[in-house]
């Protein structure tokens, strides 16, 4: 699937916007991790970040599919981090018409992306902040090779230039066992 199939599903599923960078980052990381779609995600300051997915949001741009609204800049509201401006996305009819044609041409990499969108959403559609912190310790258990503890996913974490406290790292466990990626023992 290509990359800017996925952000055209990711955005149709959430009802055809999405609010943020980071959040169409992080719902496309895991739709890659779920239906095993090969988008090249590396260690980013907000987490794993695709550049073929940041590719893939300029040509839709550039093709009149997708638009951007730049939102002003904003305050750090706390010590993790905050989107000093923030980059909305929005389907526009012609994107509407290609995500048709895509629906219609079906295929099971592409019904995985809808089911991750909606399984996000029914862990109770948590915001760009909850999908970062669960990515980036998802990201380390799977550089890791399977299962850690929460202090070597903190160690990893720092490793990697991420702060994540022990309670971020156990939100994110329930998020990711909502996704069926984690289990508590």
């Amino acid at each position: 699937m290509k990359p800017r199939h996925v952000v055209l599903v990711v955005l149709d599923a959430y009802g055809g916007k999405i609010r943020g960078k980071t959040m169409l980052q992080k719902v496309c990381y895991f739709a890659d991790v779920l239906a095993s779609l090969g988008l090249g995600f590396k260690a980013h300051y907000y987490g794993p970040f695709s550049p073929a997915i940041e590719q893939a949001v300029g040509e839709l741009k550039s093709l009149g599919f997708i638009e951007e609204k730049r939102l002003g800049f904003g305050v750090v509201q706390n010590e993790f981090f905050g989107e000093m401006r923030r980059y909305d996305y929005e389907l526009t009819s012609d994107g509407e018409k290609v995500v048709e044609e895509l629906q219609r041409r079906g295929g099971e990499k592409l019904d995985n992306v809808r089911t991750t969108v909606e399984n996000i959403k029914k862990c109770g559609d948590p915001d760009y902040r909850e999908l970062s912190v669960a990515a980036k310790a998802f990201f380390i258990v799977r550089k890791q090779g399977g299962a850690v503890t929460v202090p070597q996913i903190k160690e990893q974490a720092r490793a990697l230039g991420w702060e994540l406290s022990e309670q971020d790292v156990d939100k994110a466990v329930g998020l990711l066992e909502g996704l069926g990626l984690a289990r508590r023992q």
